[in-house]
């Protein structure tokens, strides 16, 4: 069985020509755990159901400056059973989103049992792992709490990949004061962390002239 370690910044990075069997991204690539959603009140997979195991979802960042290979990273939640296998290579900046739907088929193509991203609604630690040779190093993780669990809120970092963690609960806002606070800001599965840009606004009786047909020419 493989050995499990855990990296002293969790942030781990492994040059290319190091002494890893399996090369995994360059010194500027740092792929992080980005954002969370552990219990679902909404179909956000869009199959036209809200199930508790497909619509999970995680999100993924290359917070650093160099695209990082993904083939052997590994997520799992505090069991330490991997969930779902990442593949391809992921641009500076760029996201990759795995709901519990994909997690499940990845689990049934590897013999697994479908049990989805298992996310525990009343806390969990999500983890993500580098399969080196016969090791597996923790790149990265984070443990949630209850209050981050509950209906369709998210947690995320903010910035993205390297910020503060918060809980993103516009959809079910959270008035507590257990870190990590509430932002008033949706889940952004696949964007940017945060609130959408604020428009200017707009009266009543502006809106109404919409729909207000033009007068005919005389």
């Amino acid at each position: 069985m493989m050995r499990m370690l855990r990296s002293l910044g969790l942030v781990l990075c492994l040059c290319w020509g190091s002494a890893s069997l399996l090369p995994a991204q360059t010194c500027d690539a740092q792929v992080r755990i980005n954002e969370i959603l552990a219990d679902p009140a909404t179909d956000w997979n869009g199959d036209g159901a809200v199930t508790f195991r497909d619509d999970e979802w995680l999100e993924i960042v290359n917070a650093g400056t160099a695209p990082a290979l993904l083939d052997n990273l590994r997520v799992s939640d505090a069991s330490n059973v991997f969930r779902y296998g990442f593949s391809g290579v992921l641009a500076p900046g760029a996201r990759v989103l795995v709901y519990g739907s994909q997690s499940a088929a990845w689990e049934s193509a590897n013999g697994l049992s479908t049990v989805g991203l298992s996310l525990n609604n009343a806390g969990d630690t999500v983890r993500l792992w580098q399969l080196t040779g016969t090791d597996t190093l923790l790149v990265d993780e984070y443990a949630y709490g209850a209050h981050e669990g509950l209906d369709d809120r998210s947690t995320g970092r903010l910035p993205d990949g390297s910020g503060t963690w918060f809980v993103f609960d516009s959809l079910n806002p959270y008035t507590g004061t257990t870190p990590p606070l509430g932002t008033g800001c949706p889940p952004t599965p696949g964007g940017p962390n945060g609130c959408p840009t604020a428009v200017e606004g707009t009266t009543w009786g502006q809106f109404k002239q919409l729909f207000v047909p033009p007068e005919p020419k005389p």
